[in-house]
Protein backbone atom coordinates (compact mmCIF):
# COMPACT_ATOMS: atom_id res chain seq x y z
CA UNK A 1 0.00 0.00 0.00
CA UNK A 2 1.32 3.68 -1.00
CA UNK A 3 1.26 5.44 2.74
CA UNK A 4 2.94 8.42 0.20
CA UNK A 5 0.48 11.24 -1.39
CA UNK A 6 1.16 14.66 -3.23
CA UNK A 7 -1.50 16.72 -2.09
CA UNK A 8 -3.09 20.53 -2.63
CA UNK A 9 -3.18 22.16 0.58
CA UNK A 10 -4.94 25.22 0.74
CA UNK A 11 -5.40 28.10 3.32
CA UNK A 12 -7.97 31.03 3.29
CA UNK A 13 -7.01 33.02 6.30
CA UNK A 14 -8.85 34.98 9.04
CA UNK A 15 -6.58 37.81 7.22
CA UNK A 16 -9.12 37.70 4.17
CA UNK A 17 -6.36 38.65 1.63
CA UNK A 18 -6.69 35.56 -0.38
CA UNK A 19 -6.37 31.64 -0.85
CA UNK A 20 -2.89 30.16 -0.62
CA UNK A 21 -2.31 27.04 -2.18
CA UNK A 22 1.05 24.83 -1.31
CA UNK A 23 1.73 21.47 -3.24
CA UNK A 24 3.45 18.77 -0.74
CA UNK A 25 4.50 15.05 -1.60
CA UNK A 26 3.95 13.43 2.10
CA UNK A 27 3.07 10.26 4.20
CA UNK A 28 1.57 12.29 6.79
CA UNK A 29 4.57 11.61 9.39
CA UNK A 30 8.19 12.45 8.54
CA UNK A 31 8.72 12.43 4.76
CA UNK A 32 7.92 16.55 4.39
CA UNK A 33 9.07 17.55 0.10
CA UNK A 34 7.45 21.00 -0.97
CA UNK A 35 6.13 21.82 -4.39
CA UNK A 36 4.88 24.63 -6.05
CA UNK A 37 3.02 27.48 -4.21
CA UNK A 38 0.96 29.98 -5.30
CA UNK A 39 -1.66 32.87 -3.76
CA UNK A 40 -5.09 33.91 -5.67
CA UNK A 41 -6.08 37.17 -3.76
CA UNK A 42 -9.98 38.25 -3.32
CA UNK A 43 -11.34 41.75 -5.07
CA UNK A 44 -12.16 44.44 -2.34
CA UNK A 45 -15.74 43.65 -3.50
CA UNK A 46 -15.13 39.88 -3.12
CA UNK A 47 -13.87 40.92 0.38
CA UNK A 48 -16.19 43.22 1.58
CA UNK A 49 -19.15 40.54 1.17
CA UNK A 50 -16.85 37.74 3.67
CA UNK A 51 -16.33 40.94 6.33
CA UNK A 52 -20.74 40.52 6.12
CA UNK A 53 -20.15 37.21 6.56
CA UNK A 54 -18.10 37.52 9.42
CA UNK A 55 -20.73 39.22 11.00
CA UNK A 56 -23.89 37.40 9.67
CA UNK A 57 -21.73 34.23 11.28
CA UNK A 58 -21.68 35.27 14.68
CA UNK A 59 -25.63 34.98 14.98
CA UNK A 60 -25.59 31.36 13.61
CA UNK A 61 -26.60 28.14 15.26
CA UNK A 62 -26.65 25.93 12.53
CA UNK A 63 -23.45 25.49 10.96
CA UNK A 64 -24.75 24.08 7.69
CA UNK A 65 -26.69 27.05 7.38
CA UNK A 66 -26.17 29.19 3.69
CA UNK A 67 -28.72 31.40 3.89
CA UNK A 68 -27.90 34.96 2.71
CA UNK A 69 -25.04 36.72 2.69
CA UNK A 70 -23.25 33.53 4.03
CA UNK A 71 -24.43 31.45 0.61
CA UNK A 72 -23.03 34.36 -1.01
CA UNK A 73 -20.15 34.46 0.43
CA UNK A 74 -19.50 30.37 0.20
CA UNK A 75 -20.12 31.13 -3.63
CA UNK A 76 -17.08 33.53 -3.30
CA UNK A 77 -15.03 31.10 -1.41
CA UNK A 78 -15.58 28.12 -3.76
CA UNK A 79 -14.83 30.07 -7.08
CA UNK A 80 -11.96 31.50 -6.24
CA UNK A 81 -10.35 28.24 -4.65
CA UNK A 82 -10.85 26.81 -7.73
CA UNK A 83 -9.36 28.79 -9.89
CA UNK A 84 -6.12 28.70 -7.58
CA UNK A 85 -6.61 25.43 -7.24
CA UNK A 86 -6.09 24.85 -10.78
CA UNK A 87 -3.91 27.05 -12.11
CA UNK A 88 -0.88 25.60 -8.60
CA UNK A 89 -2.11 21.51 -9.97
CA UNK A 90 -1.43 22.48 -13.77
CA UNK A 91 1.98 23.33 -12.81
CA UNK A 92 2.85 20.33 -10.77
CA UNK A 93 5.50 18.23 -12.06
CA UNK A 94 3.80 15.63 -9.78
CA UNK A 95 0.11 14.11 -10.07
CA UNK A 96 -1.71 15.44 -7.48
CA UNK A 97 -3.76 12.83 -5.76
CA UNK A 98 -6.15 14.92 -3.45
CA UNK A 99 -6.90 18.48 -1.67
CA UNK A 100 -6.54 19.51 1.85
CA UNK A 101 -9.25 22.18 1.98
CA UNK A 102 -9.19 24.58 4.84
CA UNK A 103 -11.90 26.61 3.73
CA UNK A 104 -13.01 30.31 5.02
CA UNK A 105 -13.72 29.95 9.11
CA UNK A 106 -16.53 33.25 9.58
CA UNK A 107 -17.31 32.09 13.15
CA UNK A 108 -15.21 29.55 16.28
CA UNK A 109 -16.92 29.72 19.33
CA UNK A 110 -15.79 26.23 20.98
CA UNK A 111 -17.65 26.97 23.67
CA UNK A 112 -20.94 26.22 21.89
CA UNK A 113 -19.45 23.14 19.73
CA UNK A 114 -19.47 26.12 16.76
CA UNK A 115 -16.92 26.41 14.25
CA UNK A 116 -17.99 27.10 10.72
CA UNK A 117 -15.90 26.72 7.44
CA UNK A 118 -17.39 27.74 4.60
CA UNK A 119 -16.40 26.21 0.82
CA UNK A 120 -18.08 23.76 -1.36
CA UNK A 121 -15.93 20.80 -1.02
CA UNK A 122 -18.74 18.94 -3.40
CA UNK A 123 -18.33 21.68 -6.20
CA UNK A 124 -14.58 21.34 -6.48
CA UNK A 125 -14.23 17.92 -6.49
CA UNK A 126 -16.28 17.82 -9.08
CA UNK A 127 -14.83 20.68 -10.61
CA UNK A 128 -11.27 19.16 -10.18
CA UNK A 129 -12.11 15.35 -10.61
CA UNK A 130 -10.45 15.36 -7.19
CA UNK A 131 -11.39 14.00 -3.64
CA UNK A 132 -11.24 17.15 -1.38
CA UNK A 133 -10.36 16.31 2.44
CA UNK A 134 -12.69 19.11 4.42
CA UNK A 135 -13.91 20.00 7.72
CA UNK A 136 -11.02 19.01 9.85
CA UNK A 137 -12.03 21.04 13.04
CA UNK A 138 -15.33 19.72 13.63
CA UNK A 139 -15.16 16.35 15.25
CA UNK A 140 -12.40 18.10 17.57
CA UNK A 141 -14.65 20.88 18.58
CA UNK A 142 -17.86 18.21 19.04
CA UNK A 143 -15.46 16.22 21.33
CA UNK A 144 -14.85 19.11 23.83
CA UNK A 145 -11.37 20.23 22.05
CA UNK A 146 -10.90 23.90 21.15
CA UNK A 147 -11.05 22.94 16.98
CA UNK A 148 -7.70 25.57 16.49
CA UNK A 149 -4.97 26.00 16.17
CA UNK A 150 -4.84 22.33 13.76
CA UNK A 151 -1.12 23.17 12.56
CA UNK A 152 0.75 22.00 15.44
CA UNK A 153 1.45 18.28 14.42
CA UNK A 154 2.97 19.92 11.03
CA UNK A 155 5.12 22.32 13.07
CA UNK A 156 6.56 19.79 14.64
CA UNK A 157 7.32 17.45 12.25
CA UNK A 158 9.01 20.37 10.48
CA UNK A 159 11.18 21.10 13.50
CA UNK A 160 12.17 18.12 13.51
CA UNK A 161 12.82 17.52 9.67
CA UNK A 162 14.82 20.74 10.07
CA UNK A 163 16.86 19.35 13.17
CA UNK A 164 16.19 22.53 15.12
CA UNK A 165 17.48 22.56 18.59
CA UNK A 166 14.63 21.41 21.08
CA UNK A 167 12.81 23.22 22.77
CA UNK A 168 11.34 24.62 19.54
CA UNK A 169 8.68 27.17 19.09
CA UNK A 170 6.79 27.45 15.93
CA UNK A 171 5.58 30.74 15.60
CA UNK A 172 2.47 31.73 12.80
CA UNK A 173 1.76 35.34 12.46
CA UNK A 174 -1.43 35.21 10.51
CA UNK A 175 -4.69 37.09 11.11
CA UNK A 176 -4.35 35.44 14.77
CA UNK A 177 -1.25 34.25 16.18
CA UNK A 178 -0.48 31.29 17.41
CA UNK A 179 2.08 29.08 18.73
CA UNK A 180 3.46 25.37 18.68
CA UNK A 181 6.10 24.08 21.65
CA UNK A 182 8.06 21.09 20.71
CA UNK A 183 10.11 19.99 23.91
CA UNK A 184 13.28 17.81 23.80
CA UNK A 185 10.78 14.35 24.34
CA UNK A 186 8.82 15.88 20.98
CA UNK A 187 6.26 16.78 23.69
CA UNK A 188 3.63 19.60 22.01
CA UNK A 189 1.73 22.52 23.31
CA UNK A 190 0.53 24.37 21.12
CA UNK A 191 -2.30 27.83 21.40
CA UNK A 192 -3.62 31.09 20.15
CA UNK A 193 -1.68 33.77 21.89
CA UNK A 194 -3.57 36.65 20.72
CA UNK A 195 -4.41 38.49 17.72
CA UNK A 196 -1.77 38.47 14.56
CA UNK A 197 -2.65 40.55 11.63
CA UNK A 198 -6.43 40.38 11.77
CA UNK A 199 -6.53 43.56 14.12
CA UNK A 200 -4.25 45.36 12.06
CA UNK A 201 -5.15 44.63 8.50
CA UNK A 202 -9.21 46.11 9.83
CA UNK A 203 -7.91 49.06 11.41
CA UNK A 204 -6.02 50.05 7.79
CA UNK A 205 -9.11 49.33 5.62
CA UNK A 206 -11.05 51.58 8.37
CA UNK A 207 -8.65 54.56 8.09
CA UNK A 208 -7.03 54.52 4.83
CA UNK A 209 -8.71 52.10 2.87
CA UNK A 210 -6.05 50.05 2.67
CA UNK A 211 -5.81 46.20 2.56
CA UNK A 212 -2.54 45.98 5.47
CA UNK A 213 0.17 48.12 6.78
CA UNK A 214 2.41 47.51 4.16
CA UNK A 215 6.42 47.19 5.71
CA UNK A 216 4.63 48.50 9.02
CA UNK A 217 5.45 51.79 7.46
CA UNK A 218 2.23 53.88 9.19
CA UNK A 219 3.09 51.65 12.88
CA UNK A 220 6.66 53.31 12.27
CA UNK A 221 5.45 57.19 12.25
CA UNK A 222 3.21 56.85 15.22
CA UNK A 223 3.95 56.37 19.24
CA UNK A 224 3.08 53.18 21.44
CA UNK A 225 0.69 54.32 24.01
CA UNK A 226 2.02 51.92 26.70
CA UNK A 227 -1.00 52.30 29.06
CA UNK A 228 -3.01 51.14 26.15
CA UNK A 229 -1.20 48.38 25.75
CA UNK A 230 -1.18 47.51 29.10
CA UNK A 231 -4.98 47.92 29.17
CA UNK A 232 -5.52 45.30 26.45
CA UNK A 233 -3.02 43.29 28.13
CA UNK A 234 -5.59 42.73 30.77
CA UNK A 235 -8.22 40.64 28.66
CA UNK A 236 -8.80 37.68 30.18
CA UNK A 237 -7.96 35.27 27.46
CA UNK A 238 -4.17 35.91 28.48
CA UNK A 239 -4.84 34.22 32.10
CA UNK A 240 -6.59 30.93 30.32
CA UNK A 241 -4.60 28.46 30.40
CA UNK A 242 -3.79 26.37 26.78
CA UNK A 243 -4.63 24.88 24.71
CA UNK A 244 -6.87 27.55 23.60
CA UNK A 245 -8.37 29.36 20.56
CA UNK A 246 -9.80 32.80 19.37
CA UNK A 247 -12.52 33.75 16.66
CA UNK A 248 -10.86 36.41 14.47
CA UNK A 249 -13.07 39.32 16.00
CA UNK A 250 -12.58 38.27 19.76
CA UNK A 251 -10.46 41.33 20.38
CA UNK A 252 -12.57 43.91 17.85
CA UNK A 253 -14.70 45.99 20.23
CA UNK A 254 -11.91 45.75 23.42
CA UNK A 255 -9.21 46.65 21.49
CA UNK A 256 -11.36 49.71 19.44
CA UNK A 257 -12.80 50.85 22.89
CA UNK A 258 -8.75 51.38 24.52
CA UNK A 259 -7.36 53.15 21.23
CA UNK A 260 -10.34 55.93 21.71
CA UNK A 261 -9.42 58.65 19.82
CA UNK A 262 -5.65 58.70 19.35
CA UNK A 263 -4.21 58.82 15.77
CA UNK A 264 -4.33 56.52 13.14
CA UNK A 265 -0.39 56.28 13.29
CA UNK A 266 -0.46 56.04 16.99
CA UNK A 267 -2.99 53.34 16.60
CA UNK A 268 -1.42 51.04 14.59
CA UNK A 269 1.57 51.53 16.45
CA UNK A 270 0.15 50.76 19.61
CA UNK A 271 -1.77 47.05 18.11
CA UNK A 272 1.33 46.17 16.60
CA UNK A 273 3.02 46.52 19.82
CA UNK A 274 -0.16 44.93 21.77
CA UNK A 275 0.45 41.78 19.26
CA UNK A 276 4.15 41.76 20.18
CA UNK A 277 3.85 41.60 23.80
CA UNK A 278 1.20 38.56 23.64
CA UNK A 279 2.85 36.64 21.81
CA UNK A 280 6.02 37.21 24.02
CA UNK A 281 3.61 36.66 27.23
CA UNK A 282 2.97 33.41 25.80
CA UNK A 283 5.95 32.15 27.28
CA UNK A 284 4.77 31.78 30.88
CA UNK A 285 2.88 28.80 29.36
CA UNK A 286 5.66 27.01 28.15
CA UNK A 287 7.14 24.05 29.93
CA UNK A 288 11.00 24.69 29.36
CA UNK A 289 12.40 28.26 27.70
CA UNK A 290 13.57 27.80 23.83
CA UNK A 291 16.13 27.26 22.23
CA UNK A 292 14.72 27.69 18.63
CA UNK A 293 12.33 30.18 17.42
CA UNK A 294 10.68 30.33 13.73
CA UNK A 295 8.45 32.43 12.65
CA UNK A 296 5.45 32.52 9.61
CA UNK A 297 3.08 33.92 8.58
CA UNK A 298 2.36 37.09 7.75
CA UNK A 299 3.40 38.79 9.86
CA UNK A 300 6.90 38.07 9.35
CA UNK A 301 6.66 40.88 6.62
CA UNK A 302 6.12 43.60 8.87
CA UNK A 303 9.58 44.69 10.06
CA UNK A 304 7.82 46.81 12.95
CA UNK A 305 6.70 44.06 14.84
CA UNK A 306 9.57 41.55 14.07
CA UNK A 307 11.94 44.53 15.44
CA UNK A 308 9.37 44.35 18.85
CA UNK A 309 9.36 40.82 18.91
CA UNK A 310 13.31 40.24 18.52
CA UNK A 311 13.73 43.30 21.17
CA UNK A 312 11.75 41.06 23.44
CA UNK A 313 13.46 37.81 23.61
CA UNK A 314 17.38 36.52 23.78
CA UNK A 315 16.61 33.69 21.24
CA UNK A 316 17.64 35.14 17.74
CA UNK A 317 14.13 34.48 15.27
CA UNK A 318 14.51 32.35 12.51
CA UNK A 319 12.31 32.91 9.30
CA UNK A 320 11.04 29.57 7.68
CA UNK A 321 11.96 30.98 4.30
CA UNK A 322 15.20 31.46 5.43
CA UNK A 323 15.09 27.26 6.11
CA UNK A 324 13.82 26.57 2.96
CA UNK A 325 10.33 26.88 3.49
CA UNK A 326 8.15 30.07 2.20
CA UNK A 327 6.74 31.22 5.19
CA UNK A 328 3.19 32.51 3.31
CA UNK A 329 2.51 29.14 2.73
CA UNK A 330 3.28 27.09 6.02
CA UNK A 331 -0.47 27.11 6.91
CA UNK A 332 -1.83 25.48 3.25
CA UNK A 333 1.36 22.92 3.59
CA UNK A 334 0.34 22.19 6.62
CA UNK A 335 -3.37 21.46 5.48
CA UNK A 336 -2.23 19.32 2.59
CA UNK A 337 -0.19 17.44 5.41
CA UNK A 338 -3.38 16.99 7.82
CA UNK A 339 -5.41 15.50 5.01
CA UNK A 340 -2.55 13.14 4.29
CA UNK A 341 -3.06 12.06 8.12
CA UNK A 342 -6.74 11.57 7.56
CA UNK A 343 -5.97 9.75 4.38
CA UNK A 344 -3.81 7.23 6.37
CA UNK A 345 -6.24 7.02 9.46
CA UNK A 346 -3.72 9.19 11.82
CA UNK A 347 -4.87 11.76 14.81
CA UNK A 348 -4.36 15.18 13.72
CA UNK A 349 -5.60 17.21 17.03
CA UNK A 350 -4.19 16.21 20.66
CA UNK A 351 -4.47 17.11 24.52
CA UNK A 352 -1.85 19.27 24.09
CA UNK A 353 -2.63 21.33 20.91
CA UNK A 354 -6.58 21.70 21.29
CA UNK A 355 -7.80 19.75 24.85
CA UNK A 356 -9.09 17.14 23.12
CA UNK A 357 -9.31 13.89 25.99
CA UNK A 358 -7.10 12.06 23.59
CA UNK A 359 -5.68 12.55 19.85
CA UNK A 360 -8.23 13.22 17.79
CA UNK A 361 -8.65 12.32 14.00
CA UNK A 362 -10.75 14.78 12.30
CA UNK A 363 -12.02 15.30 8.72
CA UNK A 364 -14.41 14.11 5.86
CA UNK A 365 -13.75 13.86 2.03
CA UNK A 366 -16.17 15.20 -0.80
CA UNK A 367 -15.46 12.54 -4.39
CA UNK A 368 -16.07 13.60 -7.36
CA UNK A 369 -19.58 12.17 -8.73
CA UNK A 370 -19.42 9.81 -10.91
CA UNK A 371 -15.86 8.56 -9.25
Amino acid sequence: MNNTYTIAGTMSGTSLDGVDVALLTTDGETQLTPGNTGFTPYSDAERAVLQSAFDAGASMTDRRDRSGIIGEAEQIVTDVHIRALKEQIQKSEKAVDHVGLHGQTIFHDPSRKLTVQIGDAQRIADELGLPIVHDLRQNDVMQGGEGAPLAPVFHAALIEALGAVKPAIFLNIGGVANVTFVGKAQEILAFDTGPGNALLDDLMQAHFGMRMDLDGAVAGRGRVKSDIVDRLMSHSFFDRKPPKSLDRREFHEFALTALGDNAAEDRMATLTAFTADAIHRAQRWYPDPPQTIIVSGGGVKNPVMMKLLQALTPVKLQIASDLGWDDVFIEANAFAYLAARHLRGLPISFPGTTSVPEPMLGGDIAYPHGS
